[in-house]
């Protein structure tokens, strides 16, 4: 990490720590980037048991900083600091605890909607934490039960099959919004479900490409299907998409963890 930017975390962590409310702070791998990536930012992720400052005494307790932005809900905070972009999101803790009781069935489906919290806790560096909070939540998250996967892998074939029905019936109309909206839905939870064949957390969009380049376990055929799907080709029109849709969904389905 840039001294620059590590001294932004530090200077940032040494105001955060002091709040009453806070459990521990996690630094997202978005800062390992070149600081001229369009994917570079301090990202962290601070998590709570009570109440922190509001917004008007955090855009105040972080010294030089510019353009301090805060969401309506009160989660996230965005401003500048030695002309790096920070982004601070406030999670409660409560909610984490509560999700993890809830991983040995379907029930966690209820709270969370897929596995990128998970993934954003167990790939994040910690950087500060006032307790053993979150190594607690880490031994958990390294033992989570086979159900757990297993009722978010039937989740993710519901939806597929949801997405491949959009897909036929926007080719029958010829309705070509529809079908891109349809693909994209179906890429992105295809993507899901071979995370969670391959027990991984589900990393942000932004670095799905990486992901799958890691995975182990694999459709035959994945890597044709999958380049013929994102190709703009006028030799690949929708009722030839919905066709290799078809035939990766099954080779999807087919997969076990």
């Amino acid at each position: 990490m840039k001294v620059k930017v590590q001294k932004v975390v530090n200077d940032i962590v040494s105001v955060i720590k002091f709040w009453d409310g806070v459990q521990t702070v996690i630094l997202q791998h978005f800062v390992e980037k070149d600081i001229y990536d369009p994917n570079f930012s301090i990202t962290l992720d601070v998590f709570r048991d009570s109440e922190i400052p509001n917004k008007v005494e955090r855009a105040l307790a972080f010294p030089d900083i510019r353009y301090f932005e805060t969401s309506s809900s009160k989660e996230k905070d965005r401003f500048l600091m030695e002309d790096l972009p920070v982004r601070i999101s406030y999670k409660d803790t409560s909610r984490v605890n509560s999700i993890l009781e809830l991983t040995c069935d379907d029930r966690w489906l209820s709270k969370e909607r897929g596995t990128y919290l998970f993934h954003r806790i167990s790939t994040g560096t910690v950087v500060w934490s006032k307790a053993n909070w979150i190594e607690k939540v880490l031994e958990k998250l390294d033992a989570l039960p086979d159900a757990f996967w297993s009722t978010w892998i039937e989740s993710c074939h519901r939806r597929i099959d949801h997405f491949l029905g959009d897909l036929g019936a926007a080719t029958m109309k010829n309705d070509l919004l529809y079908f891109r909206l349809s693909l994209s839905g179906f890429l992105r939870v295809i993507v899901e479900t071979l995370f969670a064949v391959n027990h991984m957390f589900e990393s942000g969009p932004r670095v799905f490409t990486a992901s799958l380049a890691l995975m182990e376990t694999l459709p035959e055929g994945f890597e044709a299907s999958w380049e013929s799907l994102l190709r703009e080709d006028e030799s690949l029109p929708p009722y030839r998409k919905k066709e290799i849709a078809d035939i990766l969904a099954r080779g999807v389905f087919a997969l076990r963890p």
